[in-house]
């Protein structure tokens, strides 16, 4: 390895301007800086502070040791050619005492401009000199001494100031350094003319210092280094130079002299490096503006980017970045918040002030008092507390609360979000009056007709305003809402078009096919029509509508009423349900039922060994805050667990404070399963010995089956059937164990169980709400007489006004979703009157199936529609009573007098019922008071009751048995289906018949090949009208039932077994012995070849119960027996259970048949609702 060659040591001593305030003015030129730079070229080593007046004591010192030098130590350099070069630095200066502000006395009294020039300077025990603040505190201090007290200068740095400094005059400076320089010359020792303060220089001192540098005398020898310490910038370079030229062995080797500014420009760009990183890494490091320097300052002396940048700029440097950046944290906080409220601003402007009516020609500021006064004020803003000026200054800056600084309002940025929103509101307003007067010009124009596209039309909008302003988007979205308004209007006319020649399309056969001269006939009586017309563009969808309308004149289903929920037979459903009296013994037994306000569900669990505790706590487990969610609505839970005797007060199904909805039974085992039967029988059967007990009474059950991981799977299978077995005897539900639990042997119960067992239990409160009739629980008869009530689809009156009357009288009761019962006196004695309230397209019907007294014929006074129905009815009716009634909305006089349209209607309705010597009534104002408005009409069908039964063939002949012993044999027997004389016959009118096989339809696509008799297929069922093109009145939805097909007038009308061929009344009276008593409980009936008429006809069937000519397929409950019945034995619990089983008329074997029927007609698209044969649960303790 080379030896390292030895550092070369070179004495430097620096000279310039010095001495007093008057010779150098109020600052120095800079030869201390230029030294402390390079001695300490780190920046907190740094000093800018340097002073030449002293006291005597610091003057004396021995840092100063009574000499006009300072010693800056020494200090070893690299140079770019690798050499080291050692330098020991004397400042050559003048010392003033500060009290005589005069130069001190010392050694030699030489003035400075010989003195300087000194080639040796000796001073024993002199220190380094470090700072000011080193004077009078050395031992506080490095203490360095001068080497051997004694130097050899090797080379000068004469410094000349180039910046402008007060009270310092150029020539003095200029004279001072030219005699340093000549004197300096005189030594031939190297000498480097240094300019200082570059980072403050005077262009003018820079030529000057220029100019004597150049003078011939120094033969060009002098090299100018510009430097500026303060900076940093080529102090290093100076020295080096100097260096360059003191060491022999460089003799003829130059030093590069950089330019100021370009060192200047290499210095910024080694900062700006420096600080980049540093700030990175304070980013990193300090993210809340709440940050103090103390706290992250020793996180920052391991970074060595922040070491690097004090070196090149100081701690205080650092320090200030480091506050800047805190400071910036703030504002970028303080301006996100107030963006964001300026952003909730507009919202909150928008709700206040949410059109121009609300702000007026109110200004900012009095808008602002305006809010101020808002009672949504505290809502949206939040005003400081006195002692803060602004929401930036406390401690609101750091809060979560969203609201609005009202002070903020004061700003300019919240003004211009005022402006904005008032122009946003002015623009709004604009575009809606242009889109208003666009929409009011589209529904002025004749030329605007259903199907006409926009550009047949826009030439017609051509120069108007709105026109103009509105986009292409806008104009075709409104022409495209305009056109399905115009469009559906046109529909809905023309469906009423359809309506009001209801006579054309009776005198159609209801069962024979549609033929094309059928429909030109229809086309033609309806083409000079306006409301035809004006479908011209749309011939599909009229023609779709016309066989629409075709098919649901044959076929009137009121799933396929063009009016949906407004169908009348929805609209008197809901009407009863709401309006119908309830007796005493029906509210009794709706104590279980749940209140449809809160939902609250009070639930019993029964069950012994704990399980009780259980399933209570599995049924919370799975709710919210004792709270279920199950098929959209929420029930309140609240549980009373039972576990031991029954019998006991603390263990009763109901308490003072807790009424029982539903009663839960759990068991896993058979020492359960015994507790829940003894339990049950202890309550049950204590109830059954009630004589004046009503079903559906009792509390609703549901039977649980818990998992135990003990049984084997026989055991299981036991107490499964067991379960079930009681559950059949109860007839409620059981609840079986998921196969996915018997996997898990540490559950009992599954979320299935749970929610299968809550939607059991409520279906049956709910189905007892809506199944039982008091009425079929007494001795119930056949009506005396049965009454018709017809009201047209759509119309816009008041379904309570023609109702009134029945609904308000004093014996009015409900046996039917549209059925009533009154019990009125019509002559000597009470009577049974039996009123269906239904629809014209469903009236016809009824008259086929059951024997009906009367019609009474509703229709509006202000619909051609409405009346035109009533006389298509009436051309397919028989010859019966019938009473018309116009329904008015101010009474029957006023509205006569008040519309021309009104008046024709009822006199046409007056004419219409004179010519059939019917009665015609209108409404008044207090109509549905009128109990007995009904009274006359009810007399005059019940004095012509036995010529109407004639007239429809229910008469009995001599050689029939009287109806009272059929009832002595416990059978009614229904009245026979004659082949019914219509009242056009009677008036000499002829209509087609022809039968042909039945066939089914589509509605979208009707073929008239095929309109036939119905039969039912999946194309019939709401779903499928989607395709349909009639209008849509109203909404298609409905929150009450569906259609019961299985409804006799629904179903099928089966066709005769004689073909075409009419049956005589001879064979009708004769039939009709062969159905006697076919609706009666087969259980009551003595099996005897007499009696079995079951085998005589193949219509008979004992599994289809539906098929009875009975109306209402009601079983008629017996009479109670004139001997008290014994007292239950409480020890045959099944043997009870068997007997009401038998009473109620079911078996196993007949549930099994109906879930087969279920099954069969759900596969062919029946929407099936059971209506005989129900299961009604036992009774159980109130």
């Amino acid at each position: 390895m080379a030896k390292k060659l030895e550092s070369k040591v070179f004495n430097v001593s620096i000279v310039g301007l010095s001495g007093t305030e008057g010779n150098k003015g109020v600052q120095g030129v800079g030869k201390s800086c230029l030294c402390n730079r390079f001695m300490s070229p780190h920046a907190d080593s740094y000093y800018t502070d340097h002073i030449s007046v002293l006291s005597q004591t610091d003057f004396g010192g021995r840092i100063v040791n009574n000499d006009h030098f300072l010693y800056w130590g020494s200090v070893t350099k690299t140079s770019d050619d690798a050499l080291d070069y050692t330098f020991h630095v004397i400042e050559q200066t003048e010392f003033v005492d500060d009290s005589s502000f005069q130069t001190f006395k010392s050694g030699k009294p030489d003035p400075y401009i010989k003195r300087c020039m000194a080639t040796k300077v000796q001073s024993a025990e002199k220190l380094m000199y470090i700072c000011k603040n080193q004077l009078g505190l050395e031992h506080d201090y490095n203490q360095v001494l001068m080497p051997d007290g004694k130097l050899s200068i090797d080379g000068f740095m004469c410094v000349f100031d180039i910046s402008q400094v007060h009270q310092r005059r150029l020539e003095h400076q200029v004279e001072f350094f030219t005699l340093i320089l000549n004197n300096l010359v005189k030594t031939k020792k190297p000498i480097v003319v240094v300019t200082t303060k570059h980072d403050e220089a005077n262009d003018q001192y820079i030529r000057e210092v220029e100019r004597i540098v150049a003078r011939k005398e120094y033969r060009n020898n002098i090299p100018i280094v510009e430097t500026s310490a303060h900076e940093n910038i080529n102090v290093e370079l100076a020295y080096m130079t100097l260096a360059h030229l003191i060491d022999k062995s460089l003799k003829g080797q130059k030093t590069k002299i950089v330019p100021y500014q370009e060192a200047a420009k290499a210095r910024k760009e080694v900062l700006d490096v420096a600080r980049d990183a540093y700030q990175h890494h304070l980013r990193s490091l300090a993210t809340d503006y709440n940050a103090t320097w103390s706290s992250v300052h020793k996180l920052f002396l391991q970074n060595p980017d922040y070491n690097h940048y004090v070196d090149l700029c100081g701690t205080d440097s650092a320090k200030k970045l480091f506050r800047r950046h805190v400071r910036q944290l703030r504002e970028d906080h303080i301006s996100m918040k107030e963006r964001r409220y300026l952003e909730g601003l507009k919202t909150v402007l928008e709700d206040m002030l949410p059109d121009l009516a609300a702000i007026a020609d109110r200004s900012w500021p009095t808008t602002q008092a305006y809010l101020k006064r808002h009672e949504y004020f505290d809502t949206y803003f939040i005003e400081m507390p006195p002692d803060v000026m602004s929401w930036k200054d406390g401690d609101h800056i750091e809060s979560n609360d969203p609201r609005i600084p009202f002070d903020l309002l004061d700003s300019n940025e919240a003004e211009n979000i005022f402006r904005n929103h008032i122009n946003a509101l002015h623009a709004v307003q604009k575009r809606t009056e242009m889109k208003r007067q666009f929409k009011e010009m589209l529904d002025n124009n004749l030329q605007v007709t259903p199907g006409k596209p926009l550009s047949e039309v826009q030439i017609f909008f051509l120069g108007r305003e709105c026109w103009s302003f509105l986009s292409d988007q806008e104009k075709h979205l409104i022409y495209d809402q305009h056109q399905a308004e115009i469009r559906e209007d046109a529909k809905i006319d023309f469906q009423e078009l359809l309506l009001e020649h209801a006579e054309l399309f009776a005198k159609l056969d209801p069962h024979g096919d549609i033929s094309p001269e059928d429909l030109k006939r229809i086309n033609f009586e309806l083409k000079d029509e306006q409301r035809y017309k004006i479908l011209s563009r749309l011939e599909n969808e009229r023609k779709v509508m016309l066989l629409n309308h075709l098919g649901f004149v044959q076929y009137p289903f009121r799933d396929k009423c063009p009016f949906r929920e407004y169908c009348m037979e929805q609209m008197v459903e809901r009407l009863l349900l709401n309006k119908a009296h309830r007796p005493q013994s029906w509210i009794r037994a709706s104590q279980w039922l749940l209140d449809s306000q809160d939902n609250q569900l009070n639930l019993n669990i029964l069950g012994c060994d704990g399980l009780a505790d259980e399933l209570t706590n599995e049924i919370r487990s799975h709710c919210i805050d004792d709270e279920y969610s199950l098929g959209g609505a929420i029930y309140s839970l609240d549980y009373r667990p039972i576990d031991g005797d029954v019998n006991l007060p603390h263990n009763a199904f109901r308490s003072e404070g807790f009424l029982p909805h539903g009663c839960f039974c759990v068991y896993s085992n058979e020492e359960t399963l015994s507790y829940v039967q003894e339990s049950l029988e202890k309550t049950l059967l204590s109830d059954l010995e009630r004589e004046d007990r009503l079903p559906f009474q009792g509390l609703p059950i549901v039977i649980i089956l818990a998992f135990d991981s003990s049984l084997s799977d026989k055991e299981l299978t036991v107490l499964r059937e067991e379960g079930g077995n009681l559950a059949d005897r109860l007839q409620c539900p059981f609840i079986d164990i998921p196969s996915h639990l018997m996997l898990e042997e540490s559950q009992k119960f599954d979320a299935t169980q749970i929610d299968h067992a809550l939607r059991d239990l409520i279906e049956c409160i709910k189905y007892r709400a809506e199944f039982i009739n008091p009425l079929q629980l007494q001795e119930a008869i056949e009506p005396d007489i049965r009454i018709v009530m017809c009201c047209m689809c759509g119309d816009n009156y008041n379904l309570e006004t023609p109702l009134g009357p029945l609904l308000n009288h004093q014996c009015c009761y409900i046996i039917g979703e549209r059925t009533l019962i009154l019990e009125t006196y019509l002559d000597d004695s009470k009577r049974r009157v039996e009123v269906i309230v239904t629809s014209y397209h469903h009236g016809a019907t009824i008259v086929q199936d059951s024997l009906v007294h009367g019609y009474i014929l509703v229709y509006s006074s202000k619909r051609k529609a409405s009346l035109a129905a009533v006389k298509a009815l009436i051309t397919t009716t028989p010859t019966i009573p019938i009473q018309l009634l116009a329904v008015t909305e101010s009474g029957g006089a006023n509205a006569f007098f008040s519309s021309d349209y009104t008046q024709a209607l009822i006199t046409e309705g007056n004419a219409l019922a004179d010519k059939l010597h019917a009665r015609f009534m209108t409404t008044s104002a207090s109509f549905k008071q009128q109990t007995a408005a009904y009274t006359p009409f009810f007399k005059e069908v019940w004095d012509n009751k036995t010529d109407t039964e004639e007239t429809l063939g229910y008469g009995y002949s001599d050689d029939e048995p009287d109806p009272s012993d059929m009832y002595e044999l416990g059978m009614r027997p229904p009245p026979a289906l004659p082949k019914l004389p219509k009242r056009i016959d009677s008036y000499g009118v002829n209509t087609r018949g022809s039968a042909s096989n039945s066939q089914s339809t589509e509605d979208s696509e009707p073929v008239y090949d095929q309109l036939q008799r119905y039969v039912q297929s999946d194309s019939d069922h709401e779903h499928d009208r989607a395709s349909s093109t009639s209008p849509t009145f109203y909404d298609n939805t409905s929150p009450y039932g569906t259609v019961n097909h299985a409804n006799d007038a629904y179903s099928d009308v089966t066709t005769s077994r004689n073909g075409d061929q009419p049956l005589r009344p001879s064979q009708v009276k004769n039939r009709r012995n062969i159905y006697a008593g076919w609706n009666e409980n087969q259980y009551d009936i003595i099996p005897s070849e007499q009696t079995d008429w079951t085998d005589k006809d193949p219509l008979v069937s004992s599994s289809s119960p539906q098929g009875s000519l009975n109306r209402r397929n009601n079983q008629q409950v017996k009479s109670k027996p004139a001997v008290k019945p014994k007292p239950l034995n409480m020890h045959r619990f099944s043997d009870v259970t068997n007997v009401i089983r038998r009473n109620l008329g079911y078996s196993k074997q007949q549930h099994h048949q109906q879930q087969q029927q279920q099954q069969q007609q759900q596969q062919q698209g029946f929407n099936y609702m059971p209506i005989q044969h129900v299961q009604a649960p036992l009774a159980t303790p109130e």
